[in-house]
């Protein structure tokens, strides 16, 4: 399975600016680590899309987890200017709400209650709250970028707009990439994990349980599905959907026509036991012809539902298999394709 990917892709207040030099000297040293942040954002967001190292995905995550920490401790220890400490206020709430974001903690955040009321399962609340969360630091970004907008009015420095940096950019084109992706990811999550506990209950022999995963199953890859319809490649790219729809396919059509047929198993062998109990409780010279024939062929159609289990739990997993290679392989190919390099 595809590992879910945690991103915090954002614009960094990169403005420049001339003017008095005591005030540009004041934003000067409160922005001086935001080049460096941006940077490393960057390097985390490259290697998580274009390289398979997860220990060195995680480090350069650790490492601008210090960056923020650190850029936010050497903040927060600037005074305030001509007693006004509303700019620097707001940079340091930037800088620990992404620090929280990059280190998952979400409820630092948002109302976890709250979000799990409204999701219907772990992943949909992760992702959900994920989500409040960078809406609450693009708030956050806004009101920065309100603060330096006011500080540099009342102190007479004149802004330039932003640099438009290939970093920026590629920040920014990222941003896109990952929000179809987490979309896609969160259809082909659920139909997964209900399939998940559907092999469980096979695998327990639980009759009941495996007839409400199945029904479950069908629920939702039959919604799943038509959430892809409604969806549109990315740039022109639909290889996701592609491979997400033909493992959608693959857990419906199990659902619906194999699994009964290994269901059949567990009917079968709960007959045979009571024909056998029933054959075993007589004594030998009471047994008729009939129940003789009754024992053999429950024993017989037993084991005709062994041979017919084994081969269709074989095909199963051959085709299982398949499918979620593919849906990895896809993955990994429109990161490689469409994040910039």
């Amino acid at each position: 399975m595809k590992k879910y990917i945690i991103l915090l892709l954002f614009g960094a207040c990169t403005s420049t600016f001339i003017a008095a030099q005591t005030a540009g000297e004041y934003m000067d040293e409160i922005n001086k680590d935001m080049k460096n942040i941006t940077q490393a954002s960057w390097e985390y967001i490259s290697e998580t899309s274009h390289g398979n190292n997860t220990k060195k995905a995680d480090k350069k995550r650790l490492d601008l987890l210090q960056l923020f920490n650190d850029s936010k401790a050497r903040v927060s220890k600037i005074g305030p200017f001509n007693g006004n400490t509303t700019y620097r206020d707001a940079v340091v709430k930037y800088l620990d709400m992404s620090y929280s974001i990059f280190n998952q903690d979400y409820a630092n955040l948002v109302d976890m209650e709250e979000v799990a009321e409204q999701s219907y399962d772990f992943m949909e609340a992760y992702m959900l709250a994920k989500e409040k969360a960078n809406q609450k630091l693009d708030e956050a970004g806004k009101e920065m970028d309100k603060a330096e907008e006011a500080f540099a009015k009342d102190n007479n420095v004149n802004l330039l707009d932003p640099e438009k940096t290939k970093i920026s950019e590629n920040i920014r084109i990222s941003n896109m990439v990952y929000d179809h992706y987490n979309e896609v990811y969160l259809v082909f999550f659920k139909s997964y994990k209900q399939e998940f506990f559907l092999l469980e209950a096979l695998n327990a022999g639980d009759v009941s349980a495996i007839e409400q995963n199945r029904n479950a199953v069908i629920k939702n890859t039959t919604e799943g599905l038509g959430k892809l319809k409604t969806m549109t490649a990315y740039n022109s790219d639909a290889t996701i959907l592609t491979s997400c729809k033909k493992l959608l396919e693959f857990y419906k059509t199990e659902a619906e026509k194999d699994v009964p047929t290994l269901q059949d198993l567990y009917l079968k062998k709960e007959n045979m036991e009571k024909v056998k109990a029933a054959f075993n409780a007589k004594k030998e010279k009471d047994r008729t012809q009939a129940d003789v024939d009754q024992y053999n062929e429950a024993v017989n159609s037993y084991n005709g539902a062994i041979n017919t289990f084994n081969s269709t739990n074989e095909r199963l997993n051959t085709d299982r298999t398949k499918n979620l290679e593919a849906w990895n392989k896809s993955v990994d190919a429109f990161l490689d394709k469409q994040v910039p390099k």
